[in-house]
């Protein structure tokens, strides 16, 4: 299952996401001359919006970012969110498989040795999953878990499973097996796993849902990292849904009103690992324990909150002919299937349990340049930044909204107005955000980035390999931690996690590879920040190699070559350090680069994982209403 954000665009502008393969909540329009809504409050645990009737609270529970949309009076909405949120952590203790308290936690461990006691809860989430087992012929399995981590979708350092090891490991498969007592579960065999992912998030939705009816509310949305859980329908108007085509950006496959029903997508296009060409996708075949690609994505319709995404898994699983034909059989769920070579396939009943807005037999998406394509496939799930009720740190410059000539589209993009920072991430800054992390270094983590990994950049440390240190060229040039650690130059050797962490600490987030280009650029569209014209003396590019010999081999400060400005008075937005954006790019060249390469539209794709000596950053966010 994807990671995808859900926006509720009345609410806050400039939060949606562009990020692929996602569903896109939207409130009716507000009516013209509407102004943007202001935030009422934030807090340490995530963030709340309101607008006129409508109240808005965001926080990231199961390592999922939730969104609650409540129709209603403030205090009363914002009570019933409380009372919803405070139910779910509840769950979120006793079902999330990686936390070592838990009682799967403790299922797992006791795997082979005996039965644990659980508690109903969980007792009937595991009844539930292994209902969903049989109803789907074992195409969705909650102890999947052997298999799949065999599979280097946390470290693309180790190497791929080979076939006696899958199969040793789908030999602990099987839902069927999970053994109950009265107040006991039971995995019977060493090395059996759960994992209840898609079935205990959806569960936990769910069970909000009827927290909120209970309060009172009868008008609500909630979102659980890209599913939607819509109840009622909104006294405006009804909810409306798009659903983005999986491999084309900003494209709706179709729009279509809805309430009282659980939404969810499953597919393959934004978790996968690539080796010697060939994608390999995170979702499995539980009887072969291999990655399946008969689909880009699959999204199910169904009323049962905590079956929606396990039905789109399954389906994904068996594919499209045999999972439509098992989706006609099912009285209560309908799909909408995208294979592999992007044709969409609707079940009979897809179009009834939406008001039918929009219905488009076939979408012809634009072509795109390649980069973009590759970088709808590749990027990290974004999620919006994390307030933490504290003012956003460094100093921002605002870029009004307009349209900008953008170095590969082939016509203006309209972006909202947004900021971003005058320079780039110094070290000084970042060491601040270390400091303030130390006593929970996990705190403002994507919740995808992989197991094991610290906030420490590459070179402020050792990183040569033993063998090297122990050489005669290792004393010839000694490790220098300075070199990559001076305070106002820029922090560099992070990676992308490193980068989204940071900026959630700060209160912002990256920028966009657009709105980094259109504060680079500026509205006529010229060439490097400057203009149409290069001049080696305004950025620090070429490594000494291009005869503007301006004593920075590496980086320079943060704060130098002003004569390079931007329109907006952007520094180093050329040269110096290439920057990640939100969508795992790295734009503007660096300190080694020609000409060509530091151009505004200069940019490359990058697995998140990657760090060098000059790759750092800086953060954006939105404009304050």
């Amino acid at each position: 299952m994807n990671s995808r954000s859900i926006s509720a665009l009345l609410l806050v502008a400039g939060v949606a996401s562009a990020v692929s393969l996602g569903l896109l909540l939207r409130p009716t329009p507000a009516a013209p001359g509407q102004d943007a809504p202001p935030a009422f409050s934030t807090s340490d645990q995530g963030s709340w919006n309101s607008s006129r009737d409508l109240v808005r609270r965001e926080v990231v529970l199961m390592g999922t970012s939730f969104v609650f949309v409540v129709e209603g009076r403030e205090q009363q909405a914002a009570a019933a969110i409380q009372a919803a949120e405070r139910r779910m952590r509840e769950l979120d203790d006793l079902l999330t498989s990686w936390r070592p308290g838990s009682e799967i936690s403790l299922l797992n461990a006791r795997a082979g040795l005996g039965p644990v006691k659980v508690s109903a809860e969980t007792l009937r989430v595991l009844r539930l999953s292994q209902q969903l087992h049989a109803r789907t012929g074992g195409a969705f399995d909650v102890t999947i878990g052997p298999a799949w981590d065999l599979w280097p979708f946390r470290d693309p350092e180790r190497p791929l499973p080979t076939a006696a090891e899958l199969q040793a490991a789908v030999r602990l498969v099987g839902a069927d097996r999970i053994q109950f007592g009265a107040d006991t579960a039971f995995l019977p065999e060493a090395g059996m796993k759960l994992n209840l992912g898609a079935v205990g998030k959806g569960y936990a939705a769910g069970a909000a849902i009827e927290v909120l009816k209970a309060h009172g509310v009868t008008r609500a949305a909630v979102s659980a990292g890209g599913d939607l859980y819509l109840l009622g329908r909104k006294t405006t108007g009804p909810w409306v849904v798009g659903i983005d085509h999986p491999l084309w950006e900003g494209q709706y496959i179709e729009q279509f009103a809805a309430g009282d029903i659980a939404i969810a997508t499953s597919g393959n296009t934004q978790r996968f690992i690539e080796r010697d060409g060939r994608r390999y996708g995170h979702i499995l075949d539980p009887r072969t324990g291999r990655p399946v690609d008969h689909c880009l994505s699959v999204t199910v319709m169904t009323p049962d909150p905590a079956a929606a995404d396990a039905f789109a898994t399954a389906v994904f699983v068996m594919g499209p002919r045999l999972g439509l034909e098992w989706v006609e059989r099912q009285p209560d769920v309908e799909a909408l299937v995208v294979d592999a070579d992007g044709a969409v396939h609707r079940s009979s009943g897809w179009a009834a349990l939406g008001a039918g807005l929009a219905t488009p037999a076939a979408v012809t998406p634009p072509v795109l340049p390649a980069m973009r394509q590759e970088a709808a496939r590749t990027a990290p799930a974004v999620l919006p930044p994390w307030p933490e009720g504290r003012p956003v740190l460094g100093s921002l410059v605002r870029v009004p909204a307009g349209e900008y000539l953008l170095g590969d589209e082939p016509a203006a993009v309209k972006l909202e107005a947004f900021r971003i920072d005058l320079r780039e991430v110094t070290n000084r800054e970042y060491a601040e955000f270390l400091a303030a992390i130390a006593d929970d270094p996990a705190r403002f983590d994507h919740p995808e980035q992989p197991a094991g990994k610290d906030h420490t950049p590459r070179y402020w440390r050792e990183f040569r390999p033993p063998l090297f240190r122990k050489s005669g060229a290792a004393e010839l040039a000694p490790f220098d931690a300075e070199t990559f650690r001076r305070p106002e130059d820029p922090v560099v050797g992070v990676d992308w996690w490193d980068a989204f962490a940071y900026a959630r600490w700060a209160g912002k987030r990256l920028p966009t590879a657009h709105e980094r280009e259109a504060a680079a650029r500026g509205s006529d569209g010229r060439a490097w920040p400057w203009g149409n014209s290069w001049d080696y003396a305004r950025a620090n590019t070429g490594g000494e190699k291009w005869g503007e010999k301006d004593g920075f081999i590496y980086a320079a400060p943060a704060d130098s070559f002003p004569g390079g400005a931007s329109p907006f008075g952007c520094l180093h937005m050329a040269g110096n350090v290439a920057e990640w954006t939100a969508e795992g790019f790295v734009a503007g060249g660096s300190s080694r680069s020609n000409p060509s390469g530091v151009r505004c539209a200069a940019r490359e794709l990058r697995e998140p994982g990657y760090r060098s000596f000059d790759i750092g950053f800086r953060c954006a966010a939105g404009v304050d209403e």
